[in-house]
């Protein structure tokens, strides 16, 4: 549009109209002024608690109106309607549900350690059920919120207009117990958040009045009675470590777990019990979530979930599937669900008008100046209603002591104000002219002031006893008594500090209780194990893979030939394949063909009893799609020193790696060994570094090599030449012998795939260096077959074969005959046409004695 179709615009191109009241402002400045006007308005007077009283403005008001409606503790209940009605009228224009829902935090037993409003009614659930409308609910202050409002009438506060300046509202409370701490609080403002956890009473009360004796005192006198956190719910806290830090920097992180424990149902059904949850954590949609789990398979050890909870206390119970194990349960459960909470504290709080991050003690410091400030207000007015009263009594005294005159003078006073001023000049010493006398005599000034004249002629007849004369006068050296002490309390802080604590001690007495939140003094990770009594128990592995424990104390010990007991029950195809004796504590490396490490504590493998069939492996460890566990070794101490990991692969590598490697314990393994996609891990021993190796081959062939050949690498590192193979050939066994021992007492017992097995003593292979081709390890023919496994053994060795159609022979190794490297060997089992060898284990002596047993041994099965 053209210029002059604008009747806006002037045809000259001069100013508009009005232009004159335009002022041009940087829209840039205009903005960040604007915006931090209102993060300020935010951050002070709605989002951030204030240092002092531990409230916001919205729970400032609530309190007050309830205060100035007079619903004490005491008193009979008023509908919250009323009260927010009020409180939005008078204090608080900002909606009724903003007030309201304060209203309800405040009276919510589960939301604030101490509750500051009495409720009546639906205030909402644990299980995050709405409260009632406001219309059904009533309310009154709890006993302890007078606490918080004590001695307002006395001037101990700043009081500021309200929002329409139709009356006034005091700007803090004059709050006798450190609010802020005790009841914690959360909020967002603009660019910060605060999230003050709750505290027991009696820990930070005990720690304050260490700070106010002694104003030098640090964070250390007040970690003397602060253990950290106290949550209305209870629970626990784990890790004490950290808390130090995080009252001092005013950040920090608590990890929170419900309380369980476990209820035998049955002989051989547990559940698991819950009877305290995390803080802010809802119970209703916590047992959905395990409901979730369980239904998923996710946890598939769970057989119902259901909350027998009353007004008595908390009760979920997870009921267990027969033969679960409660701790592994309830570790998942940790893992997937809110069981296992943290809280992420920041102490942010507003003092002197300014937000600020606070570390525990000097949050205690700024409720001390608070009530430094308000017992010194305090008292200027009681000392000044001291005073004044003093002053009346004074007056009374006067009177008294010359009762005849001043009743004269009254008598022949014709009015009120004759009286008033005629009792006021003889006051000053003048003469005075009355009705009854013309003249009343000068005499000594007396002082008389105005008021107390008021009060002499206020005063009635009944108090001209003698019983009335001696109170007053007792009356008056009472106050002179108290002026003196209101006086002294002024003049010394050390007498002000006395008063703050003795206060303090009144609260504690009359508030304080046991902590419900129990701290424990270990990290999250390594708190399962609390639960688990350290002690020796038996691991059995089976061939299939199927892993079961059982204490020691279950095996008898009996005499030599006895019947022994069944140790493992096993399919007929089956067998135990492995025996481990050692700690709850201890760790399983759990090694698998594509070169992993998994870790798996020994209390985790499931109890199932003496005759149990245990555990799949897989269910057990998070392995992934195409890998199966090649070895298990049992270690304490992941971090001993002069310990090695020595690998050997399908392709002839070997590695050592030292133990303390695998110290990094993590959920979804890790990396042991570096392998090319064309070969695989066959087996993991445990070494000193310094022992000698045997590796024996496929097609007979076997290789004897002192470890020191192999240097020491790090986990991801392929390794070196162990062997060098021939066309088509590959690692079949692995076995360690020391360098030192008695000749004969270790022996290679080769079996084939055809059957046939013989010994060897060990000594008759000579030492090699690594990488080479090795010598004969057996005579390897069409009728003898290739090698399917190596074991070491002694004369104390048993050994059982099985083929892959399932036949299974149990041999004493002693009756295989001792040959030469290059033999054939003798027949072990007769197979069928077409079916092999598909493992030879030598069965642990323990489980061997079951047959035959043990006079000295404790497992006799």
């Amino acid at each position: 549009m053209a210029d002059d179709q604008n009747p806006q615009l002037p045809l000259d191109g001069g100013t508009p109209p009005g232009g004159s009241n335009h002022i041009p402002i940087n829209i840039e400045e205009e903005m960040r002024r604007s915006y931090l006007d209102y993060s300020m308005s935010v951050i002070i007077g709605r989002a951030l608690p204030d240092a002092r009283d531990g409230l916001k403005p919205v729970h400032r008001r609530v309190l007050y109106t309830m205060s100035e409606m007079g619903l004490e503790h005491n008193k009979k209940y008023t509908k919250c309607a009323k009260v927010v009605g009020q409180c939005m009228g008078v204090y608080h224009p900002h909606g009724d549900s903003a007030i309201y829902d304060t209203l309800v935090r405040l009276a919510q037993p589960f939301s604030l350690r101490y509750p500051l409003v009495d409720g009546q009614g639906n205030f909402g659930s644990v299980d995050g059920d709405p409260p009632a409308a406001m219309r059904y609910t009533e309310c009154r202050m709890e006993r302890l919120a007078g606490e918080l409002l004590a001695d307002i009438e006395m001037e101990t506060v700043d009081f500021s207009p309200n929002y329409d300046e139709s009356t006034f509202e005091p700007t803090v409370l004059p709050t006798r117990i450190p609010n802020l701490i005790v009841n914690g609080s959360s909020g967002i403002a603009v660019g910060m958040a605060t999230n003050i956890p709750p505290h027991n009473l009696t820990e930070i009360i005990n720690a304050t009045i260490d700070l106010v004796n002694d104003p030098k005192a640090g964070l250390d006198a007040v970690l003397k009675h602060v253990q950290g956190p106290d949550f209305p719910t209870g629970g626990f806290v784990y890790g004490k470590g950290g808390i130090r830090k995080a009252y001092e920097t005013g950040r920090g992180r608590f990890m929170m777990r419900a309380k369980v424990a476990t209820e035998n149902l049955t002989k051989e059904k547990q559940a698991i019990i819950v009877t305290e949850i995390p803080y802010q954590v809802n119970k209703s949609r916590l047992i959905e979530r395990i409901a979730e789990l369980a239904n998923e398979k996710i946890i598939d050890d769970i057989s119902d979930v259901r909350d027998e909870s009353d007004r008595d206390g908390m009760r979920i119970v997870i009921e267990l599937k027969r033969g679960s194990q409660p701790e592994i349960v309830l570790n998942q459960l940790y893992k997937h669900t809110q069981m296992q909470e943290s809280f992420s504290m920041i102490f942010l709080a507003v003092l002197h008008g300014q937000p600020r991050e606070l570390g525990l003690d000097q949050a205690i410091r700024a409720f001390i100046d608070h009530r430094v400030e308000v017992v010194q207000r305090r008292t200027v007015y009681l000392l000044r209603k001291a005073r004044e009263r003093e002053h009346i009594l004074e007056g009374y005294k006067i009177a008294l002591d010359n009762l005849d005159t001043v009743i004269r003078i009254i008598r022949g006073s014709s009015s009120r104000a004759e009286a008033r001023e005629n009792l006021y000049a003889w006051g000053k010493g003048k003469d005075i002219v009355i009705n009854l006398d013309r003249e009343l005599q000068p005499h000594e000034e007396r002082g008389l002031s105005l008021r107390q004249v008021d009060a002499i002629l206020e005063l009635q007849l009944y108090r001209l006893t003698q019983l009335s004369v001696d109170e007053i006068l007792n009356e008056l050296k009472e106050i002179r008594a108290k002026i003196a002490e209101y006086e002294s309390i002024l003049a010394s802080e050390k007498k002000l500090r006395k008063v703050i604590v003795k206060e303090l001690e009144q609260v504690r007495d009359k508030y304080g209780d046991e902590r419900r939140t129990q701290i424990v003094d270990e990290s999250a990770e390594l708190q399962l194990e609390d639960l688990i009594a350290d002690e020796q128990v038996a691991v059995t592995v089976s061939h299939q893979g199927y892993l079961k424990r059982t204490p020691i104390s279950v095996y008898r010990q009996q005499r030599r030939g006895g019947t022994g007991r069944m140790g493992m029950k096993t399919r007929e195809e089956d067998f135990v394949a492995q025996l481990i004796i050692d700690s709850t504590h201890a760790y399983l490396l759990c090694f698998t063909n594509s070169g992993r490490v998994y870790w798996l504590k020994v209390y985790e493998i499931p109890d199932v009893g003496a005759a149990g069939k245990g555990k799949s492996m897989q269910s057990l460890l998070n392995l992934q799609p195409g890998e199966n566990v090649r070895a298990i070794l049992p270690v304490r101490d992941l971090e001993e020193e002069g310990k090695f990991v020595f690998f050997a692969t399908r392709n002839g590598t070997v590695k050592k790696t030292p133990l303390k490697d695998f110290s990094n314990v993590m959920a979804k393994g890790i990396i042991a060994i570096g392998i090319d996609k064309e070969d695989e891990l066959v087996a993991a021993r445990i070494t000193d570094g310094s022992q000698i190796v045997f590796l024996a081959t496929r097609l007979g062939m076997g290789i004897r090599f002192d470890e020191c050949d192999v240097r020491s690498m790090g986990r991801p590192a392929y390794g070196v030449r162990g062997v060098d193979l021939a066309k088509n050939d590959y690692v079949v066994g692995v076995a360690i012998t020391p360098k030192e021992h008695e000749p004969g007492a270790y022996r290679i017992l080769v079996v084939s795939e055809n059957g046939f097995g013989k010994r060897t003593d060990v000594e008759e292979y000579r030492l090699q260096s690594r990488g080479g081709k090795g010598v004969k390890n057996m005579a390897v023919t069409d009728r003898i077959g290739k090698v399917t496994t190596i074991q070491l053994v002694d004369d104390s060795s048993e050994l059982m074969v099985i083929s892959q159609f399932g036949k299974i022979i149990r041999v004493d190794t002693k009756t295989i005959r001792n040959a030469g490297r290059a033999t054939q060997g003798v027949r072990l089992l007769n197979l069928d046409t077409d079916d092999k060898i598909a493992a030879a284990v030598v069965i642990p002596p323990e489980e061997a004695a079951k047959d035959n047993g043990d006079e000295q041994g404790t497992l006799i099965q």
